[in-house]
């Protein structure tokens, strides 16, 4: 009986102390975090170089910023063909990414609508048998709003390119 309380305090020892310990190792070795790290810095050097390219201060380059990611437009023309330049750089390089990796987009869209499918199918026949309370509605608003963000942030460099220019989004 000792044995066993004895290993099962040593089990969540391990398992609270060990864990982070293993995904600290993991994540400092990891190329996939060193991978993250080297493409939050290429965000950084090309916002200093717009700024610089476009004679911005820092409270003009937010708005720039702001108008790329949510895909809007703005009013002064040097601050439109600042977004227009930003959001196309943007562009090209999402584009650059697909095309390194040409499968992959085809398979995440796989994945998901398997399974929104089952979703839809499981909440479907849930409320069909009337037990409304099997569906967290909670988590199905959560994820419909992701789902939604997740879109306006991939199209805001276009929305912000048609917005600021007279020129077609690419």
């Amino acid at each position: 009986m000792i044995i066993r309380v004895t290993g099962g305090w040593v089990l969540i020892a391990l398992f609270l102390v060990g864990l982070p310990l293993a995904a600290w190792w993991v994540g400092g070795r990891s190329r996939f975090w060193s991978r993250a790290e080297a493409r939050q810095m290429p965000e950084l050097e090309l916002r200093e170089q717009m700024a610089r390219q476009h004679g911005l201060s820092a409270a003009e380059a937010d708005q720039v910023e702001r108008a790329v990611f949510q895909g809007s437009g703005l009013d002064e023309p040097r601050l439109r063909a600042a977004v227009v330049d930003w959001a196309q750089r943007r562009v090209d390089a999402d584009r650059r990414r697909r095309e390194a990796r040409p499968g992959l987009r085809g398979w995440l869209v796989l994945l998901g609508v398997v399974w929104a499918t089952g979703v839809v199918g499981w909440v479907t026949f849930a409320v069909a048998r009337g037990r409304w309370g099997d569906v967290n509605w909670f988590s199905m608003t959560l994820y419909g709003f992701l789902a939604f963000r997740a879109w306006r942030r991939a199209t805001a460099p276009a929305r912000a390119i048609a917005l600021n220019s007279d020129a077609p989004a690419s």
